[in-house]
């Protein structure tokens, strides 16, 4: 986890903006939030610098790229493998999401696919022959109904 920076308002205001639209300019948030070019400058740099903002990154669509399919894959994992199946399994392009879970599994993977014979494939040839892994639990997403980055 990482060490928490106090944000205010105007911080969050900010962080609403670029949110919403991370190619606005400063003088289009200055007019739309009221905050100067120069504190919106000033706060950016802050906030990257204090891990804040991790990066400035587009939203492709998944479908528009050709990524038709998502699903949700839980893993089960052998203790002593276990980081090295988290490394191997965040090496997969396909894979974008890893996350370790308390419960049952131990791992949440989000993966992309252009078909459910790729996502077959995918499991079967790329991600069950890791060693340490111990069992799956596939789930194919139907609709997203929100895809959305982290609250601000």
């Amino acid at each position: 986890m990482g060490r928490i920076f106090d944000i205010d308002e105007v911080d969050r205001t900010i962080l609403g903006s670029l949110r919403e639209d991370a190619r606005i300019s400063l003088r289009d948030m200055s007019r739309r939030s009221g905050i100067s070019d120069a504190t919106i400058q000033f706060r950016l740099k802050r906030m990257k610098a204090n891990g804040v903002i991790d990066r400035f990154t587009i939203m492709a669509n998944p479908t528009a790229t050709g990524y038709m399919v998502t699903a949700i894959i839980l893993v089960q994992t052998d203790n002593e493998r276990h980081d090295q199946v988290v490394e191997a399994l965040a090496l997969v392009p396909e894979i974008t999401e890893v996350y370790e879970i308390l419960g049952e599994y131990d791992l949440f993977l989000k993966l992309w696919s252009r078909s459910l014979d790729d996502l077959n494939a995918l499991i079967n040839d790329r991600i069950r022959p890791i060693e340490g892994i111990e069992d799956l639990h596939e789930i194919v997403v139907v609709e997203r109904a929100k895809d959305e980055t982290s609250p601000v």
